[in-house]
Formats: structure tokens, sequence, C-alpha cells
């Protein structure tokens, strides 16, 4: 297989642009013999000019060698073994990842398909296997052209085997070999052509399009919590608003997100869809500006409408607000039926950041101080100025609690004092259960003096 050079210098990047663990990796796998280069997205962002969110390395050392290499290193994965390095003096969960370069066991030239019999399934055979190969190989099992560069930083260069530079400078994303094919071998691949699509508004190549529309329904055979990793990478690259767009225009926007599907079919612009359009634009620019963002705040957004369906119908039911909320919480994340699986501990955050806002908004001056030691209070204020852009909240509401943070401890006691008194707490009554009643009862009936 010919592979092309380029000049990072020719691309507008050079080894400045990565970082240094990453460099520091790869000069201390090439000092030890073996290869090291940066692969897949970091160098595709940096041929488009952009900064790249994540170093990853790979090279033709062995992990259990890797290990060696690196004593604070450890191999995490049991089908795919894959080397989390961390540096000297980083925390824990700073690390690069390094991995082997891989052989795919099904392809005709793979050594793996030369000493199997035809009819048996190397898929299954190999299940728990790492199968090793070369930089050759390794190159045919990424999926798209754009993510199989390979950058050298210490010749500063990068090699392409298949033309992915040419289908960057032209916009185009295409698929290394058939699109049925790979996407049906990892369903995963079409909700990454649809997020590289809105990410960098390229064009599928001819027929990926069709391929994208007829075979969605793959997905479904996803791992769940893989299933979910893929799709909240929609809302974090900083093209949150582009990807809802472009979700929808598949059948993937209305198997993630039915209960929106039916505004978007009759163009209906309420209120709730300028809330979530709200939030991705916000989502996106604090992408831009560096600052984090989390999951659990767009599925917060995202189900709001129904969960405040469902806390109306319970509280209607005659259900105290604690208890209508906890249900409501359960029948929109966790009982409804879904293709999107969210964890349990998303799951915590929204329903935190859900029960929170009817405290904000009651402003009872004996919860103040709790609310604001809360985790989740921030959040939770986001997402009370967010609902005030749609009108959902009073400005003078959400005007009180941006100060109160900004005051020093006199003036916030002095603003929460205040505050008007607050309505009596009605007691719990608690309540006996029926055994209970019956003895108290019977006891009641009886003659006080027995003796």
């Amino acid at each position: 297989m010919e592979a092309e050079y380029y000049s990072s210098s020719e691309l507008g990047f050079d080894k400045s642009d990565i970082s240094q663990d990453s460099f520091e990796i790869i000069q201390n796998l090439k000092s030890h013999g073996y290869d090291g280069l940066l692969v897949g997205g970091c160098v595709r962002d940096l041929t488009l000019g952009l900064k790249p969110k994540d170093f990853d390395v790979v090279t033709d050392a062995l992990p259990h060698q890797i290990c060696k290499i690196f004593p604070r290193s450890r191999i995490i994965g049991r089908r795919f073994k894959i080397v989390h390095v961390r540096q000297q003096g980083q925390r824990y969960m700073d690390y690069i990842e390094v991995t082997t370069y891989r052989a795919d066991p099904e392809s005709p030239g793979s050594w793996v398909s030369k000493i199997l019999p035809k009819s048996r399934n190397k898929r299954k055979v190999f299940q728990g296997e790492n199968i090793y190969g070369t930089r050759e190989e390794d190159v045919m099992r990424r999926d798209f052209t754009i993510n199989s560069l390979y950058y050298d930083p210490v010749e500063e260069r990068v090699i392409d085997y298949l033309g992915g530079i040419q289908d960057i400078q032209q916009q185009q994303l295409r698929m290394i070999g058939n699109p049925r094919q790979r996407f049906l071998e990892d369903p995963a691949r079409i909700i990454r052509a649809i997020r590289f699509k809105a990410k960098l508004g390229f064009d599928f190549e001819h027929g990926m399009e069709e391929e994208i529309q007829q075979h969605t329904a793959w997905v479904e055979g996803l791992n769940s919590s893989r299933f979910y990793d893929e799709v909240v990478k929609f809302f974090n690259q900083g093209a949150a608003e582009e990807s809802w767009d472009q979700i929808f225009e598949t059948p993937l926007g209305e198997m993630l997100f039915s209960h929106m599907a039916s505004d978007r079919r009759s163009n209906n612009s309420d209120q709730f869809t300028g809330f979530i359009r709200q939030a991705l634009r916000n989502t996106d620019r604090r992408v831009r500006e560096g600052l984090p963002v989390i999951d659990s705040f767009f599925i917060a957004v995202v189900f709001w409408s129904e969960y405040k369906k469902s806390l109306l119908r319970y509280m209607g039911k005659g259900l105290r607000e604690h208890d209508a909320h906890d249900s409501a919480v359960s029948d929109c994340l966790v009982k409804r039926p879904q293709l999107l699986i969210i964890p349990f501990r998303v799951c915590d955050i929204v329903h935190e950041i859900w029960r929170m806002q009817a405290m904000l908004e009651r402003r009872d001056k004996r919860d103040i101080r709790p609310i604001m030691a809360n985790r989740r209070f921030r959040a939770a204020y986001d997402f009370l100025v967010l609902r005030s852009t749609v009108g959902e909240v009073d400005p003078t509401c959400v005007k009180w609690w941006t100060e109160i943070q900004e005051v020093d401890s006199m003036e916030r006691k002095s603003m929460i004092t205040q505050l008007p008194n607050p309505k009596p707490r009605s007691k719990r009554r608690r309540r006996k259960n029926r055994s209970v009643r019956q003895h108290a009862r019977l006891h009641a009936t009886q003659p006080q003096d027995m003796m």
C-alpha cells in the first residue's frame, strides 16, 4: 500500500500544536525502538485548523511492552486492549490512550484469514482476542478516510494511505470500504457519519446518505451505554444546534426524541422548541469559549416538557409536590420505552435540576442557604436562566438569584431577611396502616379495668 507524505507546515500546523504529554510519549516509544504516531480525529482537526480535544497515540509495541516503558500506565479493555498512560505529576484522570496497530481478522489479506477455514466464524473465534497487525492493516480498520491520517511529530509529517487529505480539501466524508458493509459491521458508524457532517459541514460521498436513511434502525443493536456515549457527543462538539437539525433529517431523530418529531413535522415553532434551540446555542458558545458542558443538562432540557406534563398530571391526582416530582422523573427518564437509555448518574443530576426549579422560584428564606450549598445549584440556576429566556420564569426572580451569588455574606444575609415570611409548612400526618387502626379501635371498645 502506497502512502503519501505531507509536511505538517504545508498543512498549516506543527508539533507545537499537539499536547506535550503525547509528544513525550511518542519520543519515548521511538527511543525504545518502537513506532509512535498520532492518529485519527486529532490529526484531522489539526489539518482543519481546529483544536483537538484528545490526542491518541498508536504504536507497534504490544500492551505489555508499553507498560514496561511507562510505569504509570494500565491496560484497560478486554476485547480491545488499550493502554492509558499517565505522565508524571498529572492527575489520574489525565491520560493519553496508546493503542497497538490492529488487523481485521476478517479482511482477505489478514494473516488470520489465511490460517482459519473459510467456514468458521472468525468474529466468534476471536471475540476475546486482540489481533495485532501492521500500520497498513491498521489503517483499513478505521471508519472514514479523514480519520485515517497518521502524524509523526518527530519527523513533522502526515502519512496518508487512503486520500484523507484530498477528502478534507474537497470537504467530503468518505467511508473506507463499502458504506453498507461498514455500517453493518458497526452501526455506531451511522451516528458518527451524521455527527461529522454536522460538525465539519462536509458532504456525504455518493450513496452514503441513502444507506443511512435505509439502515438507521441498525443502531438499535448497539450496547446501550455505547449508544448513549455516541449520541451525547452530538451536543458537546461545538455544533449542537446543527447536529439537532441533522439528526431529524434521518430516522434517528424520531427514534431518539419521538415527543419532538411531531412538532418538527408540523413546523411548530412553539415555546419549547425555542427553549431547546436556545440551550443548544448556549452549549455551542460554551464549547467555543472552552467552558465545560455536561450531558445531564441537555437531557434535562430535551425532556423538560414531558416532565412538566407528567408533574401536572400527578399533582392533579392529589399527590404532594415531592411525590409527584419523583413519579414524573421516573416516567420521563426510567419507565418510558426508549432507545436512549439514560444512565442513573445522569438521572440523578436531572432529578436535582428539575426538583430545584420550584424551590428557586418560591425563594423561601428557609431554603436559600441549603439550595446554594447544593452541588447542583449552579446547573439548576443556569436552567432557571434558560427558562426565563422563553418567558417561563419572572426575570426579577432570575435577577435576585444572580445578585445573591455576587454579594458578600452580610449583603446576602440582608437579601434573605428582606424576603417575605413564608407560609407555615403543614406537618405531615403520619398515616397509620390498617392493622394499627384496627388495633386502636379494638383497644377503645374494651373495658379499661380488666383486672
